[in-house]
């Protein structure tokens, strides 16, 4: 006996059955056209016709009824409610995937206790047969069980295996990433090729506590495996609502950032500043933010000293509720330009260089020049280790760039024309000739040497293209048969010749030469994106001694290699345990034979780069993602929001129906048993039959009646 999922359309189809029958029952027209000679002299009349009281052609009307009742039985998903053992009907089991949340988010009181709740009710529901994997996720994905390993243990040592789940899983201090932690394990599994027989249904169960900055974007874009079900089991940290704070870097300095979850029930919070030993400075700022909101505080001075940190009080979830100040203060950097005066000539050099260095708060940097405008020159500033050139220098001004290159600084050169070149002779490359370059269109940069310690910042592939940056003229530098060890080509025009060069001076220092300018009369150099951060490297690269700040989120990767620390380098972390160059050159990944750190925790990080002029400390001040402080639960719908469909993706929250609900349970076992039936299948075709069969009749009656129709004329 056939039960249905949806009976509404067994009913339907019952009632939509009668329309063939009573439209037999109302045809009225002749069953046959009798042809009559003359009626000329007859009167005219309306024919009368009689109803007739049993419908013509049977079958088809049999076989229209039939159609439409299949059809009916077909969207009703009729399936056989059967007791068959669950083992026996599921020979092949299931592939599950857990993924659990470790973000930082997830360190919030009552979380750890739910999470490991939700894995044991499912580890206790798992099958003989089914095949597990479980990983964590936060910035990326970590394996805690393979399939491989679950395949290979006995029965008997499975929980063994389950047991290293709770005992493994801790929260990090990473950003959650959801959306990428589940589209690549979904692809994974949907991969998967089995020995066993049959289909294994693919479900990725997600433990997450689903909050606000849990980056679910990519799923909007991004296609969803049709085989694989998402169940979503919500955890929920007690109490609710949370508030942290941050640091990032502003125009007018270091500010604070408070942001308050949309669930927070607070909205009135004190910062409470304290100093190297931990002790309070001053009074507490108390601070108004909504639920939802965020602000953004400047801290005041204090008499008694400067904080080292802030805490925020009155909050009840900690893990982001301190962070470091800087504790020094950027330093001024004296650069010298020799070329034009004029800061306000777009036609000059001069020009987009000073927008450039004054752009950069971060960087305080002041350009001085080394000559007046009526020509007379101006001694170097004593602090300047970096100097720009970018017209042609007289004898005197020459002599003058020599010495500022034995007292170990550094020269940017860049070449507008042949005379400029004649003049700085002293300062090119020895054997090396330079000619005005013929150029048809355009020219364009190429090959850049991504390991020179200049274009290093370079080296990530969104950045490395300078192709799009057109040149209009550019010097020729022809380089002698056997050119100097020491000079190093950092960049090419399309044509082969060497456009950006590095090489030592005659008697110490360091100099680089740019075949071509950056001013409009040259090229698009300063228009393009790959300029600033061109001139910020220069100067990071000047002036390698001087302690310097950096504001990160947990989860950036640090390469000391960027910070000229191509010597050894000992990093110092938070908890004040150190690594050093030689470990991590063994030990940590590596990226373009660079030694690379991930800043996995927060605090105060501090770089110390040992070179022959001394110690250089660079540190780093890494906060929580101020994403994870933003911990209210995302609405039930947000993933069908994102478009996946209701029967891929279930929410699972801590009110939902357990599994154990006998209603629910049965609805669910109707919902299995008709998914592998699937007896819907056969009413579909047998109602095209009948439709197709109907087609065939109808046409042999037609046949008949035009047969018969001129043999009654005759």
């Amino acid at each position: 006996m056939f039960e249905f999922l949806s009976l509404n359309f067994a009913i339907a189809g019952g009632f939509l059955a009668t329309v063939p029958f009573v439209l037999h029952l109302l045809r009225k027209t002749p069953a046959q056209t009798v042809p009559f000679t003359a009626v000329r002299f007859l009167r005219a009349t309306l024919p009368r016709t009689t109803r007739r009281s049993s419908p013509e052609h049977w079958p088809l009307m049999l076989l229209r009824i039939l159609a439409v009742v299949l059809l009916g039985m077909a969207f009703s998903r009729p399936f056989q409610f059967l007791a068959i053992d669950r083992q026996v009907s599921t020979p092949a089991g299931k592939r599950i995937a857990v993924l659990i949340d470790s973000s930082a988010s997830m360190r919030r009181d009552g979380i750890r206790d739910q999470v490991l709740e939700r894995f044991t009710s499912l580890a206790e529901s798992l099958n003989p047969d089914d095949l597990l994997s479980v990983s964590t996720f936060s910035r990326s994905v970590s394996a805690l069980i393979t399939p491989e390993e679950w395949q290979q243990t006995a029965a008997d040592g499975r929980p063994a295996l389950l047991d290293r789940v709770s005992e493994l899983w801790e929260p990090d201090w990473f950003p959650t990433e959801t959306a990428a932690a589940m589209l690549s394990t979904a692809e994974q599994i949907a991969r998967e090729k089995t020995s066993r027989s049959g289909t294994l249904e693919r479900i990725l169960v997600v433990i997450t506590d689903f909050q606000n900055g849990s980056q679910l974007q990519q799923l909007q874009s991004a296609a969803w495996p049709e085989n694989v079900r998402i169940e979503l089991q919500v955890v929920g940290a007690t109490p609710v609502g949370n508030a942290g704070i941050s640091l990032f870097q502003t125009e007018k300095g270091v500010r604070v950032r408070l942001t308050s979850a949309g669930d927070s029930s607070l909205s009135k919070y004190r910062l409470q500043p304290f100093d190297a030993s931990g002790l309070p400075l001053g009074d507490p700022l108390t601070v108004d933010v909504a639920p939802g909101q965020r602000r953004t505080i400047t801290l005041p001075e204090y008499d008694d000293g400067s904080p080292v940190g802030i805490e925020l009080l009155d909050d009840l979830h900690p893990f982001d509720n301190v962070i470091d100040l800087p504790t020094t203060e950027a330093p001024v950097r004296i650069t010298g330009h020799l070329g034009s005066t004029d800061p306000n000539d777009s036609e000059q050099m001069r020009y987009y260089l000073q927008r450039v260095l004054d752009g950069d708060e971060s960087l305080v940097t002041d350009l001085a020049d080394l000559q007046t405008s009526d020509g007379t020159l101006v001694p170097p500033p004593k602090d300047a280790r970096l100097i720009f050139v970018t017209a042609a220098a007289s004898p005197e001004a020459s002599d003058t760039l020599q010495a500022v290159l034995e007292n170990g600084r550094s020269l940017f050169i860049a070449l507008d024309s042949t005379t400029m070149a004649e003049s700085l002779k002293s300062l090119l490359p020895a054997g090396c000739e330079v000619t005005e370059a013929n150029v048809k269109d355009y020219a364009m940069f190429t090959s850049p040497d991504l390991n020179a310690p200049l274009l290093r910042p370079f080296a990530d592939p969104r950045f490395s293209d300078f192709s799009s940056i057109r040149i209009w003229h550019h010097r020729r530098l022809t380089l002698p048969s056997e050119p100097p060890e020491s000079l190093r080509i950092l960049k090419r025009f399309d044509d082969g010749t060497p456009a950006l060069v590095e090489y030592p001076g005659a008697n110490g220092g360091r100099i680089w030469l740019s075949m071509t300018g950056w001013h409009p009369g040259d090229s698009q150099w300063a228009l393009s994106s790959r300029f600033p951060p061109l001139l910020n490297r220069l100067l990071e690269l000047a002036w390698p001694d001087e302690r310097e700040l950096r504001i990160l989120e947990v989860g950036s990767i640090l390469t000391p290699a960027d910070l000229a620390a191509d010597s050894d380098w000992v990093l110092t972390l938070p908890d004040q345990s150190t690594r050093s160059s030689q470990q991590a050159a063994a030990d940590l990944q590596q990226s373009n034979g660079a030694p690379r750190v991930l800043l996995d925790q927060p605090g105060r990080w501090k770089l110390t780069i040992n070179s022959p002029d001394g110690d250089r400390d660079v540190e780093f001040l890494v906060n929580v993602a101020a994403a994870e402080s933003r911990t209210e639960t995302l609405p039930a719908g947000q993933l069908q929001a994102l478009g996946l469909s209701s029967d891929v993706a279930a929410i699972q929250d801590q009110n939902a129906v357990t599994e154990q609900d006998p209603e629910k349970l049965a609805q669910l076992n109707a919902e299995e048993l008709e998914s592998r039936q699937k007896i819907w299948r056969y009413f579909l075709l047998a109602a095209l039959f009948c439709l197709v069969a109907e087609a065939l009749l109808s046409r042999r009656i037609e046949q008949q009646q035009g047969q018969a129709e001129p043999a009654a004329q005759a």
